[in-house]
C-alpha cells in the first residue's frame, strides 16, 4: 500500500501521522489516541492458560500511539542523542515500524517522546475496546484486516500478506474500536510488564507479520528476554 493511501486511511479515522500534521510537526508531538476511562475484559478462554481467567479491569483514561513507532520517529531520538543507534538503516523505508529494538531502547524512546511503554492492561484495552472482542475489528480472523499469517510463503495468509513488516498504519480496515492501528500483526510490541510466569522476561503483544502458529488476538501473550531483538519486534508508547 502506498504512503498516500495509508495517510488517507488515517484521515478517515480522524488522525495524523507525526510530522504530517503542521501543528503536530511544529509541536513535535506524537499522534496519540484517547482511550477513555472505564472497564474492559482482559483475557480469553480461546487461548493459552496464561490468558485465563477472563477478568474485568477498570483503567483511568490514557493516550496511546495510533501506530507503531516508525524508523523516522526513532531516528529523531538518535539524532537527539537520547536513543542508541540500531543495526537497521533508519534512513531507509522510514515509514516501516522500527524493529530490532530491545526493551530498554523502546523504553528510552518513549521517555524521549513524552510517554512510556504501555502496561498489558492498557495495551489490551486499546486493542479490543470494552466489548470483549477477540480481535481489534471483531470476533473472527481476517487476512485482509491485519498483516499476519505468512512465514516464508507458508501459513493461512500466504499469498495474501507479504510475510514481512509493512508501513505503519497500512491496514486502517483493522482499526480497534478507538481507532488504534496495527494492534494485530505487523510487528510484536514490547509492553512494560514482566511476564508473571518468568519475571526475567518482558511481555510482548499483538502478533506479527510472520506469526502463523499464533493468532493475533488481543488477549494473546508472549514474552522474551528484555535484550531480545528481532526483525518483527517493535513497540508503541502511551501517556496520560
Amino acid at each position: 500500500m502506498t504512503r498516500s493511501l495509508v495517510l488517507a486511511g488515517l484521515v478517515l479515522l480522524g488522525g495524523a501521522v507525526l510530522g504530517d500534521s503542521p501543528a503536530g510537526a511544529a509541536a513535535g508531538k506524537p499522534d496519540r489516541v484517547l482511550v477513555p476511562a472505564g472497564p474492559f475484559s482482559r483475557g480469553s478462554t480461546r487461548g493459552a492458560d496464561d490468558e485465563r481467567p477472563v477478568r474485568v479491569r477498570t483503567l483511568p483514561a490514557f493516550r496511546i500511539d495510533r501506530t507503531e513507532v516508525t524508523r523516522a520517529m526513532y531516528a529523531r531520538c538518535v539524532t537527539a542523542r537520547r536513543c542508541p543507534s540500531l543495526s537497521i538503516d533508519l534512513a531507509a523505508d522510514v515509514d516501516l515500524p522500527v524493529t530490532n529494538v530491545n526493551w530498554s531502547e523502546a523504553r528510552a524512546f518513549c521517555a524521549f517522546a513524552g510517554g512510556r511503554l504501555p502496561t498489558e492492561d492498557e495495551w489490551e484495552k486499546a486493542a479490543r475496546g470494552s466489548d470483549g472482542r477477540e480481535f481489534p475489528w471483531g470476533g473472527e480472523l481476517d487476512c485482509a484486516r491485519a498483516n499476519w499469517g505468512n512465514f516464508e510463503n507458508e501459513g493461512p495468509c500466504a499469498g495474501k500478506n507479504p510475510g514481512k513488516p509493512v508501513a505503519a498504519g497500512s491496514t486502517p480496515q483493522g482499526a480497534s474500536p478507538f481507532g488504534v492501528l496495527d494492534m494485530a500483526g505487523n510487528v510484536w510490541e514490547w509492553v512494560a510488564d514482566r511476564y508473571d510466569r518468568d519475571p526475567a522476561r518482558r511481555v510482548v503483544r499483538g502478533g506479527s507479520c510472520c506469526s502463523y502458529f499464533v493468532e493475533p488476538r488481543a488477549a494473546n501473550r508472549n514474552a522474551w528476554d528484555p535484550g531480545h531483538r528481532d526483525g518483527d519486534l517493535g513497540f508503541r508508547c502511551v501517556s496520560r
